[in-house]
């Protein structure tokens, strides 16, 4: 064999190789391509997934947060409407014509266990209707029980008694005050049916 046919086999045989190789490095390549597609296809998938769910879960908790204000929203104006039906009470309260307001006032007094001392009451009643009241108490007592204190007391209406150290609030703010807690849920019922 000739130089010549060596040198002819080994670059037939070299590009035999080189082809192979070439065809192989293709087909490598081909693989690794479509890998990287398919590889970047599931990341934006995945981002897409993920900007989804992070847009339902914010717009999940911007409801919430809607929902939770709109709650104390509710709750506010309930509380203030049941404020309003309390300070309503007290304005009737205080603006009862002047016989009932002491036939109320008696009827209070002469419930109370101890039945005598003074009866303290705001400026206005105490000048209007103090001397009426105590001759009422004591008429309805038979017997002179009660005196009017020079002392007032700071309410819409209502009386302090007090007998020796004895102090029995019955103002109008301290009677609400008394029965709010167990009559708000009635008064909420009456008002948000």
């Amino acid at each position: 064999m000739s130089v010549e046919n060596i040198t002819a086999n080994i670059l037939s045989d070299a590009k035999q190789i080189a082809e192979v190789s070439l065809a192989n490095a293709e087909k490598s390549k081909e693989e690794i391509i479509n890998k990287a597609k398919y590889d970047a296809e599931a990341i934006r998938q995945a981002a897409r997934e993920k900007v989804n769910k992070d847009a339902e879960n914010l717009k999940s908790r911007k409801l919430s947060a809607a929902e939770l204000q709109g709650r104390k929203m509710m709750l506010g104006a309930k509380q203030d409407a049941i404020k309003k039906s309390f300070d309503e009470a007290l304005k009737k309260l205080s603006a009862m014509p002047e016989d009932q307001y002491i036939e109320f006032l008696t009827k209070e007094i002469t419930n109370v266990p101890y039945s005598e001392g003074t009866i303290i009451l705001n400026k206005k009643d105490r000048e209007k209707i103090g001397e009426k009241l105590v001759k009422a108490v004591n008429d309805k007592l038979k017997a002179e029980k009660f005196t009017l204190s020079n002392e007032t007391v700071n309410s819409q209406g209502g009386f302090v008694l007090k007998s020796g150290a004895i102090m029995i609030n019955s103002t109008f703010e301290t009677i609400l005050n008394s029965i709010k807690d167990e009559l708000t849920n009635e008064v909420a019922n009456a008002l948000f049916k």
